[in-house]
């Protein structure tokens, strides 16, 4: 089993994902999606063996992150993006993030911007926001095994 920790939206807190790393056993990667990708890059000078998977969000003028990345956990294609580019905040079916997933083949789309957690599982997407480390107080914990994946919205 590929236990995998997915936070967004940490605006600088980054002593949350600290705690909660630290706290974690068998941990295989991390997953930051967005608002602050300084702190994914301070994540991954710390645990320099543990894979740290991120995206820029709108607040990150000045990071040169990439807007969306696809990565592939135990045969599980995960789309991870700040959701902004998306239309996350507009969208309440989220049609253009799926889209975006889609066409990157996803079986997971990661987003964050709206600060609120969410998972869904529709038509073979499952999407999955956990919500800000900093406002909400909330991140994701996902588990793959054999192509199949478990989600759980952890709140602090």
């Amino acid at each position: 089993m590929k236990k995998i920790l997915i936070f967004s939206d940490s605006h600088g807190d980054i002593n949350r994902c600290l705690d909660i790393i630290n706290s974690c056993d068998n941990l295989y990667a991390v997953i930051h999606a967005g608002d602050y990708a300084n702190d994914a890059e301070d994540l991954q000078s710390i645990y320099s063996d543990l894979p740290i998977y991120y995206v820029k969000g709108n607040n990150d003028f000045f990071s040169s992150a990439p807007s969306y990345t696809t990565v592939i956990v135990d045969g599980v294609r995960i789309y991870i993006t700040h959701g902004h580019e998306q239309r996350v905040k507009y969208e309440s079916d989220y049609r253009t993030l799926r889209g975006a997933a889609e066409k990157e083949n996803a079986d997971i789309a990661v987003f964050g911007h709206t600060h609120i957690p969410y998972t869904s599982y529709d038509c073979g997407l499952t999407m999955i926001n956990p919500g800000s480390i900093r406002f909400s107080a909330t991140y994701a914990v996902a588990e793959i095994e054999n192509g199949m994946t478990k989600i759980n919205i952890m709140e602090l």
